[in-house]
């Protein structure tokens, strides 16, 4: 049976080598009567498709390598599951590697560019050894990484990250105006003293969501005060100190946004120790929607990321890269959208009137 081939089977099923194709590759549709023909056929041969034999003539294996920073990190299967819906109404499929890289950088993200051998080495895998025919490389934080990944004279998709690098396209998410959305909805609940409780200042993601901040502050004729802007380091230890600074002090905010969840926790938690209450004495806003948002109590009111899109778009490019199909589309940004939850309450707007 082994010397089998496409041709037998469609001749022992009355059908065209074409549908004996589209049934195995599921490529197009075939009538059912005619595809149960080449099932029973297959079934009863025990032919299996010589994959090998395929990609040797095409110079193709119709595998789409996934290089991911850390499977750990909470953007990451989200992104996996979008590439996979995308991926599997095609003819391709997908081999995955982790680099591991979690622990190692931990929330030192800027220091990926020290990690470029180990990079490089997985990619060579992927290229030469796998022979993948493009490359999605799924980070675990939004900044630029250009220079990181080298030229491999196939298509790259750079997912939750971005790249100036030409021979590189990205997907990530839009940080800016879903923070001016954000800030705009605690003003227009009559909020004045608001207080910031930034990322690590120095990264895209906390200056692009301040810069929405301000802008929405500007709109309201507002003045954001420095001295309500606290820097934290995305993580929960950070947001509560952040916010307990914020509680000493003499100006005390009536809301607070926290650029991503784990902070806003850590404020909350703060609020909490200090005999106070969310959303009765301090609203409280966060960033991410991460799966703690919905399971703090009260629930936390929240900007969500479509990181599903993210590895949905990140995969139709490769796809379409391969195909000659892509029409130029090499950056995308997927808009991001407010999670209405409980834990902001409305202001008396007495402020506005006096203005």
């Amino acid at each position: 049976m082994a010397d089998i081939t496409i041709r037998d089977i469609a001749k022992a099923a009355g059908v065209s080598t074409a549908t004996v194709s589209y049934v195995i590759n599921g490529t197009k549709p075939v009538a059912p009567e005619r595809q149960k023909r080449v099932l029973d056929v297959i079934t009863k041969t025990g032919y299996l498709p010589n994959t090998v034999a395929q990609s040797l003539r095409t110079k193709k294996t119709n595998t789409i390598g996934i290089l991911v920073e850390d499977i750990l990190s909470f953007s990451v299967p989200p992104i996996i599951n979008g590439i996979s819906e995308y991926i599997e109404n095609t003819d391709y499929r997908i081999l995955l590697n982790d680099l591991r890289m979690l622990n190692s950088l931990y929330n030192r993200y800027d220091q990926i560019v020290h990690q470029g051998e180990k990079i490089n080495q997985e990619l060579m895998f992927l290229v030469y050894g796998a022979k993948v025919d493009a490359v999605i490389y799924v980070g675990m934080f939004d900044r630029d990484i250009s220079g990181v990944i080298p030229n491999i004279n196939k298509p790259v998709i750079i997912a939750y990250s971005t790249s100036e690098d030409e021979h590189t396209c990205f997907v990530t998410y839009e940080n800016e105006n879903i923070s001016a959305e954000m800030m705009r909805y605690l003003i227009n609940a009559g909020h004045e003293k608001i207080a910031v409780i930034s990322g690590l200042e120095h990264t895209p993601p906390a200056q692009q969501r301040l810069r929405g901040v301000q802008r929405a502050f500007e709109e309201a004729g507002l003045l954001l005060d420095n001295h309500m802007v606290k820097n934290g380091d995305w993580e929960r230890d950070s947001g509560y100190h952040c916010m307990k600074s914020l509680l000493g002090s003499a100006h005390k905010p009536t809301a607070v946004f926290a650029m991503n969840d784990l902070m806003a926790i850590g404020a909350m938690d703060a609020i909490k120790e200090a005999g106070l209450s969310v959303p009765g004495d301090i609203s409280v806003v966060g960033f991410d929607n991460r799966d703690a948002s919905e399971f703090v109590s009260p629930k936390l009111t929240t900007a969500e990321i479509d990181l599903k899109s993210i590895g949905y778009n990140a995969a139709q490019i490769a796809v379409e890269k391969l195909k000659s199909k892509n029409n130029g589309k090499n950056k995308i940004i997927i808009p991001s959208k407010m999670v209405l939850r409980e834990t902001v309450k409305k202001q008396s707007c007495e402020w506005r009137e006096q203005s």
